[in-house]
């Protein structure tokens, strides 16, 4: 066993380093999650992992921060089965380090003493370069950091130099040297951990929002609009506070979801426990539900993304769970165990992730096992039906929208048309669906069709919102019998409208050879598509 101080705790906790985890191993345990690559503690050089977070280049590049015992790593992902680790920011040894980016500059702090801030200039990252500027020497050890990007406003969280146990830095001026803002202690309390945001419309409009993590005392919620003069709007002592850890909000700002490390260490749970609060109302918000996995984990880390949450819970690895579903009770429908000897109660695998690439990618960072870069897409993949349709050349002899809601045998029939000219399609027909995020990391259609004569061509398109324009993803020869396929798209963001979130698709059929039957049709069993986060 041994020591070591948390949040102004003395804890007992074995932090022993489990080796042998082998960066192509199959016997990690899994469920709808693939590791595309594993970064080992000795391949990064290091003893220990923390935390992580990721940065998107102007040019779409993608790249994972890895915060370690004894340095910050920058792990190129784009191409995440061929990851690359191609460069290092050292600092004094921690067990504790955090890193945020706004812009192109990222932050990392640890909890020993004179780690400071360390200000990292990322504008040449496409180069592999990026360059430690500065590091600004109060508070000069911090557990965590807050940032609002909609404000350009950073917090420090769990600072104990004696310059304040929540101090704010002004961004918006220049990044690069950030500008403390404010009173030297914006709360008069230790915050732990926090998410800040701007509220942009509703009641809230206009306010800086921070919910806080206080320790043994629960969630506690902040004005801090006036860096002089922050306000606590709410405390909320829920029950069976161990240590209020780490929250995050879901994308309507109704719901928080809040972890608590200690709550199942002290046994007052004997399940990983997950905690619902209902802030839409902020004096009024208080504990709604909680959920579980099922394990005996200790959560730390979540974070929420279109309906999802990814969180990472030390022993029992990446849990994924759809709020899209249930909000309240969010079923899990997908893991990635990157400690997986066991589910002890104890502070020993996954610590963080990192879920907000626009790739899909997401990359876990680990205490005893470093960086997994992880493809979650049969987790999130979510299916859309068609809402309506239009047969914009042919006729409908049969069937309609719930018809093509699955292959079931059951058919939307449509027959030739009159056309105008050779050119146009005697058949063709769209579909229109709505999709539950603007932003998507993967689009594909599926169709299953046929026709009741050789000789026809099919071809399949999809809406580009962006340019007005039909895009084909799929042009030959129709079949004749139930045929399905399933048609990837690249550029997925494009054929999401952006306003109203519909995705449109168009399938079109006409002679290209000899046909045995003049009046021909087309038969449509199904037609969807499926999206990720």
């Amino acid at each position: 066993m041994s020591w070591f101080t948390h949040g102004g705790r003395v804890l007992a906790a074995s932090l022993v380093l489990v080796c042998g985890l082998c960066a192509a191993s199959q016997a990690q345990q899994a469920y709808n999650v693939k590791l595309y690559k594993q970064f080992t503690l000795s391949q990064l050089g290091a003893s220990a992992g923390n935390d992580c977070w990721g940065y998107v280049s102007p040019s779409g590049r993608e790249y994972g921060i890895v915060s370690l015992n004894n340095k910050v790593v920058f792990i190129d992902v784009t191409d995440p089965a061929n990851s690359v680790k191609f460069a290092e920011i050292p600092h004094s040894s921690s067990t504790w380090g955090d890193v945020k980016v706004y812009k192109n500059v990222a932050y990392a702090v640890t909890e020993t003493s004179g780690t400071g801030i360390q200000v990292i200039d990322l504008s040449d990252i496409d180069n592999h370069v990026v360059t430690l500027v500065r590091t600004l020497s109060g508070p000069g050890r911090n557990h965590n950091l807050s940032l609002d990007t909609a404000s350009g406003y950073l917090y420090t969280c769990g600072s104990r130099d004696g310059t304040g146990t929540t101090v704010c830095f002004d961004l918006n001026q220049d990044p690069l040297n950030p500008v403390q803002v404010g009173s030297p202690s914006l709360t008069t309390t230790y915050q732990h951990d926090a998410n800040t945001v701007t509220y942009t419309s509703g009641p809230y409009a206009g306010r800086q929002i921070m919910f806080g993590c206080g320790e043994g005392r629960g969630l506690e919620i902040w004005d801090v609009t006036n860096k002089s003069n922050v306000a606590l709007i709410k405390r909320i002592a829920y029950p069976f506070v161990g240590y209020c850890h780490q929250c995050w909000l879901s994308g309507d700002r109704h719901y928080l979801y809040v972890d608590d490390e200690l709550d199942e260490y002290y046994g007052y749970v004997s399940t990983t426990r997950t905690l619902v609060f209902d802030v839409s109302v902020l004096e009024t918000a208080d504990l709604v539900s909680t959920y579980t996995t099922g394990t005996t984990a200790i959560d730390h880390n979540l974070y929420w993304r279109n309906g999802f949450i990814f969180q990472s819970d030390y022993a029992s690895g990446l849990r994924i769970f759809n709020a899209n579903v249930d909000p309240l009770n969010p079923p899990q429908v997908g893991w990635y165990d990157t400690f997986p000897a066991d589910d002890r109660t104890d502070f020993v695998g996954t610590w963080s992730n990192y879920s907000f690439f626009p790739s899909g990618t997401v990359i876990v960072s680990d205490i005893n096992g470093g960086a997994f870069i992880l493809d979650v897409s049969d987790a999130t993949k979510t299916g859309i039906p068609t809402d309506n349709f239009q047969a914009v050349r042919g006729h409908v002899l049969s069937g309609g929208v719930p018809e093509v809601a699955t292959v079931d045998g059951q058919y939307l029939t449509v027959q030739k048309g009159i056309i105008a000219n050779a050119t146009e399609s005697p058949i063709q027909v769209q579909f229109v669906g709505t999709c539950p995020w603007s932003d998507v990391s993967r689009l594909q259609l599926n169709l299953c069709s046929k026709v009741n004569t050789a000789g026809l061509v099919q071809t399949v398109e999809l809406y580009d919102w962006t340019s007005s324009a039909w895009v084909t993803v799929s042009s030959g020869a129709a079949p004749t019998s139930d045929t399905t396929v399933s048609l990837p798209a690249t550029n997925p963001d494009r054929f999401v409208n952006q306003t109203t979130r519909q995705v449109k698709a168009q399938v079109s059929y006409k002679q290209s050879g000899p046909v045995t039957v003049s009046v021909f049709k087309a038969d449509f069993d199904l037609l969807s598509w499926t999206v990720n986060p």
